[in-house]
């Protein structure tokens, strides 16, 4: 089952800042529009391609899908579960499709989440992001066997499912006639299983969960490099899926009241995620008031509920849309919160 697109990928209105009077000689400020992508999602002659490496991830009409603003929700357990991925404001503005991905699925007593960004300098890296979230949590789901696997299967079901999802991406290539450098896509995989939670990264983004004290915790340290947006390992780069592999981290589900999976273009405007994380979770849980919607420096228009929404993925897409200076990268978010707690 792919991931419901539910948007017609004009939530949130184009953003355009006023320009100084005609008489003022300042530099006018800058003008955001918003244009629809030019060219198909994925081109026609290569549809048979994708279904073959993501079997359902692209319907036989959808050479424009997935849209643009674009999510799901479900629920496993006491675990409400949300996805939601917009376009930036710089894609938007160039006519250029969303590169960002996110997927979940759900399965007997436990769930899946993959988060994956395309890199920016690959020109199909929409695609490799689609494949990599769509590969890994499907195989996440099978070698979990549908919940009904032990609790010690969670580690390797992470393990084959980061092969998985590399494969599916060269194999892709290769019937494509592309390069490997064409798909590049940073990777974030989460899985409750068992009362476990596992996750493993390549890439820049975050991974982060929230105890009931407040408390953020981050397994993962990001691939990212010494310089902002510089980002030192991608799948389906040689070595990547050994890099997935050696992040593995594992730990109890037990006193944890939340979890995100996020990538840069959320992690950076709320950087360092460490210290802001708590304060991301409690807009999205208890509402963005006055008193909370400039935390980490954002600029936060929207008030009221979001995962408590009568329709939480347009609301957390709406919240995506918030605003912080030079930061205009596809948005895309995770998030899983115990909405009835387990006694």
């Amino acid at each position: 089952m792919t991931t419901p697109e539910v948007s017609n990928g004009d939530l949130g209105a184009s953003v355009v800042d006023s320009a100084a009077p005609p008489s003022d000689t300042r530099t006018p400020r800058a003008t955001w529009t918003e244009k629809p992508p030019e060219g198909p999602w994925c081109p026609e002659s290569w549809l048979g391609y994708l279904d073959s490496v993501a079997p359902g991830l692209c319907p036989p009409d959808g050479l424009h899908a997935p849209m643009e603003a674009a999510g799901t929700r479900t629920a496993a357990g006491p675990w409400s579960l949300v996805v939601a991925s917009r376009r930036g404001r710089l894609h938007a503005h160039r006519g250029e499709h969303r590169e960002d991905a996110g997927t979940v699925l759900t399965f007997a007593g436990g769930w899946c989440a993959a988060v994956a960004d395309g890199a920016g300098s690959a020109t199909w890296s929409r695609l490799g992001a689609a494949i990599a979230t769509h590969a890994a949590t499907h195989a996440t789901r099978e070698a979990l066997q549908h919940g009904a696997a032990p609790a010690s299967a969670v580690g390797p079901a992470l393990q084959r499912a980061g092969r998985e999802a590399n494969a599916a991406m060269r194999r892709f290539a290769e019937l494509a006639g592309l390069s490997l450098r064409d798909l590049r896509t940073t990777l974030l995989l989460v899985a409750s299983h068992a009362g476990a939670l596992a996750s493993v990264q390549v890439g820049d983004g975050a991974i982060a969960l929230v105890t009931h004290e407040g408390d953020v915790i981050l397994p993962h340290a990001g691939d990212a490099g010494e310089f902002s947006g510089e980002v030192t390992h991608f799948l389906p780069d040689d070595g990547a899926v050994e890099r997935l592999g050696l992040s593995f981290a594992v730990r109890s589900l037990d006193g944890v009241q939340a979890i995100v999976a996020a990538s840069d273009g959320v992690e950076d405007p709320w950087y360092p995620f460490a210290r802001h994380a708590t304060a991301l979770v409690s807009q999205l849980q208890d509402g963005v008031t006055d008193a909370n919607a400039a935390a980490a420096g954002v600029t936060q228009p929207l008030r009221g509920n979001v995962l408590r929404a009568p329709d939480p993925v347009r609301t957390l897409l709406e919240w995506l849309a918030f605003e912080k200076r030079g930061e205009n990268d596809d948005r895309t978010l995770f998030v899983a919160w115990e909405s009835s707690p387990s006694a």
